[in-house]
């Protein structure tokens, strides 16, 4: 193979999860890129705009060897271990990385949106992670570049072999359309993300959200996000009528970018159930930091680093936080959004270590 960089990714269905978006992202501000070949684990159409080669990714390590290039080129993945491998640990795509490196000596640059995962000993996981480790070791030795979203998993990776890791965080899978006239209806939240994530938040911030529904502080959520499991739609309604809001809510599924950024135009808060360390590798906290919205979180802190220190606590709405500061948070977020996680600074930063010409 001659092509002079190889981009490795699970997915490239827009909606279909987080590094699918990530890579579609990459590829708009990279645009027009020249010999570049896309070799995707999960079968799906290539993005219309896109005119290069897109090969589905081989399934043994012989075959994945077979397709990274040759003579000269470079090879960006975008790893996830669950997006390449269903028990977390894609061996095969490991060993044909580093067996590629060391035989042609080329470029080999990572992001990782996902290391090993972490169990206690008494799971069956427990060993598998423990090997998948082992092997990310091995790998991060001979990497040219590692990225990752969180500083968490970057001390984690530094730990494999003194690496130099850089973090980057995740940008909005949805931009923002209109900031022009925009008018907000008080205590509407949007709850934003897959189906999974969704009722994952809805459970984690149960009792915050039964407090806050109850002194009307939020009188309506509005769910919306990819999902097509019927069950799972059922139990998220039922999650959402327990909560008793004084608006109700309502759920709108699958929108298109122009409409998801339209709701999340018309809220003021935004609801996020994942943990602090998740803050930069969602693209739906993005959504809502680059659409000014207050966001909701159990764990914010003032006293905490951006952007955690911009975020609203339930316990602070009970208290009656002035809306001029919540405002001032909101704002401070999308400027803190702006400045650090744009499409534009994400690509150069990537780009820049991949020579890639084209980035603005």
């Amino acid at each position: 193979m001659t092509s002079s960089l190889v981009i490795i990714t699970p997915g490239l269905v827009a909606g279909s999860g987080g590094v699918a978006d990530h890579t579609l992202a990459l590829l708009r501000e990279w645009s027009p890129l020249q010999n570049v070949t896309l070799l995707v684990a999960t079968p799906g159409s290539a993005p219309e705009e896109w005119s290069g080669a897109v090969r589905p990714l081989g399934s043994t390590s012989e075959a994945i060897l077979a397709q990274l290039p040759s003579n000269g080129g470079k090879v960006f993945v975008q790893y996830s271990a669950y997006g390449f491998n269903r028990f977390g640990y894609p061996r095969d795509l490991i060993r044909a990385l580093a067996e590629w490196k060391k035989r042609a000596g080329r470029q080999l640059v990572i992001m990782f949106h996902e290391i090993w995962t972490f169990w206690p000993f008494t799971n069956k996981n427990f060993i598998v992670q423990q090997l998948h480790r082992r092997a990310l070791r091995q790998l991060v030795k001979v990497c040219d570049s590692v990225f990752t979203t969180t500083s968490s998993q970057a001390e984690h990776l530094r730990q494999l072999n003194n690496a130099s890791v850089h973090i980057v965080p995740a940008g909005s899978n949805v931009a923002r359309r209109s900031a022009a006239n925009v008018t907000r209806t008080d205590k509407w939240a949007a709850l934003f993300g897959l189906q999974h994530t969704r009722l994952r938040a809805l459970d984690h911030m149960r009792k915050s959200l039964d407090t806050l529904s109850a002194a009307n502080q939020i009188a309506r959520i509005v769910c919306l996000g990819s999902g097509t499991d019927p069950n799972m739609a059922r139990r998220e309604r039922h999650m959402l009528s327990r909560l008793n809001l004084s608006e109700g809510f309502a759920q709108l599924g699958t929108l298109g970018p122009d409409d998801v950024s339209e709701v999340l135009n018309s809220v003021t808060f935004g609801l996020f159930g994942q943990n602090e360390l998740s803050c930069t590798k969602s693209g739906s906290f993005m959504a809502y930091a680059a659409h000014q919205l207050c966001v909701i979180a159990d764990f914010a802190n003032p006293s905490k680093p951006p952007p955690v220190c911009w975020l609203v606590g339930p316990n602070e709405m009970l208290g009656g936080i002035e809306p001029r500061e919540l405002q001032r948070r909101a704002e401070c977020l999308r400027m803190w959004q702006e400045q650090n996680c744009s499409w534009e600074v994400i690509a150069n930063k990537i780009g820049s270590v991949l020579a890639i010409e084209s980035v603005a």
